[in-house]
């Protein structure tokens, strides 16, 4: 992979408003030196994206990239359907991927990530190894693939590199699961020893236990010894026969076992927590830890979903996981629209007398809580945070006589987004993505063949 190399060149941008802390202000222009915001200050000269919102980049803190294969694929009914018989459908998808086919398959989320305004990914990536389970010649082949795809499209990346062992307590990995295993912590530790040393300011690593189903407690001990300095994330009460697999195993719900293990700080982020138990949210408070939802997935899935308003004090982002759909905004609204279907009242999550309160903490879980979650010093338009930036269109329909901030939330999408910057430069330029058609074309061949 080649070498990235911070851009040089000076950019103003001067758009009819800038999001801020406070919400919307007009008259300001973006100067980005060295990839990065270098000053916000009154405008020197005209607008130069007339009707445009300019946001942080919105952050994915949660994909799997090759999923994006089954859209469409899983839509229908054969006999029992849940979670594990669509596990089962991923599996195949999983095996049937080739090291080009995961880097195609992977550019085409990404593509689309892009496209919609995300700026960074957090890819929990656990294709590791030829479908026998042989390593390639190169161990980090696939994880290299994933991040070419990110580089290529213009996305920022934090490799989350997976853990897996095993199928569950006393189960040993399956045959579609071969891929994903490690046989010792000390091989997952390496691995993630040498994506660490990849020269490219916007690729980033991290530790992801995949599950107390897939990774023993003492594999859980051994990397919170290792005291790495990076983000770990995993999967935490994403499924009731996870809970109930794990109270066996450990005679604890699965926060607490990571806990134990010592791996709960402000580092970690757990994702879904669809079925929290009692004290998560005081363990998760006491660390600074987060948690990350995925809405779309989850409801796809019919995991169940955040309650959130349980979870007052802790920082939540949001993440497209499994890709059947790609849309942060919807992501991000989905937070409130099922908070209020459970609780039988509107604006649960909402500041009071605050008119833009609402709009701007569910915009917060799309930015600025994903970018801390994964490391990354991005998700908020400040001097010094990288110049990942998205402008949006508010001359759509959608905005006609409307309040544009909570319009934009409870509205949006993504044929809103006109032009994207990482790190400065441009990613999608009127709406358009120059790498497009050849990463459509990729992908649909790789599909084809699996």
């Amino acid at each position: 992979m080649d070498s990235y190399h911070i851009p040089k060149s000076r950019r103003i941008l001067r758009p009819q408003w800038v999001l801020g802390p406070e919400g919307l202000r007009s008259g300001i222009e973006v100067v980005i030196e060295a990839g990065r915001v270098a000053q916000l200050r009154a405008q020197t000269g005209p607008v130069d994206l007339p009707g445009h919102a300019l946001l942080p980049g919105f952050v994915n803190a949660h994909s799997h990239a090759f999923q994006r294969g089954l859209r469409g694929h899983v839509q229908w009914r054969q006999g029992s359907d849940d979670f594990r018989t669509w596990r089962e459908r991923m599996y195949a998808l999983a095996t049937g991927l080739d090291p080009d086919g995961v880097e195609a398959v992977s550019a085409l989320a990404f593509l689309e990530m892009a496209l919609a305004g995300i700026t960074t990914v957090g890819e929990f990536h656990y294709l590791h190894h030829n479908p026998d389970g042989a390593p390639y010649a190169d161990p980090d082949e696939l994880a290299r693939r994933v991040i070419a795809a990110a580089r290529r499209v213009g996305l920022r990346i934090c490799l989350l590199r997976v853990a897996y062992h095993r199928a569950g307590a006393g189960r040993p990995p399956t045959p579609a699961q071969r891929r994903f295993v490690d046989p010792t912590p000390e091989r997952a530790l390496d691995a993630l020893t040498r994506l660490q040393k990849l020269d490219d300011p916007a690729v980033s690593v991290g530790l992801a236990p995949h599950s107390v189903r897939a990774v023993p407690a003492p594999w859980l001990r051994t990397f919170a010894e290792a005291r790495l300095d990076v983000p770990v994330h995993a999967h935490v009460a994403e499924q009731p026969f996870e809970l109930e697999e794990c109270r066996a195993e450990h005679g604890a719900d699965p926060l607490a076992v990571f806990e134990r293990a010592g791996l709960v700080d402000d580092r970690f982020c757990a994702v879904h927590l669809t079925w929290p138990a009692e004290g998560d949210r005081e363990r998760l408070r006491a660390a600074g830890a987060r948690v990350c939802a995925c809405p779309s997935t989850e409801l796809d899935l019919g995991d169940g979903f955040l309650p959130v308003d349980k979870l007052e004090g802790v920082e939540v982002c949001l993440g497209s996981d499994s890709h059947a759909l790609i849309d942060p905004l919807f992501e991000a609204r989905a937070l409130e629209l099922h908070a209020r279907g459970v609780q039988g009242r509107r604006n649960v999550l909402s500041p009071p007398d605050a008119p833009d309160g609402l709009a701007l903490r569910l915009l917060d879980a799309a930015t600025a809580h994903g970018a801390r979650a994964l490391g990354v010093d991005a998700g908020r338009i400040a001097v010094g945070a990288w110049a990942d930036l998205v402008a949006v269109d508010l001359r759509d329909p959608v905005f006609a006589g409307a309040r544009p901030l909570p319009t934009l939330v409870f509205c949006g999408h993504p044929r809103l987004v006109r032009a994207v910057w990482v790190a400065g430069e441009p990613v999608v330029t009127e709406g358009q993505h120059p790498q497009a058609p050849a990463i459509l074309e990729a992908a649909e061949a790789a599909l084809r063949a699996t």
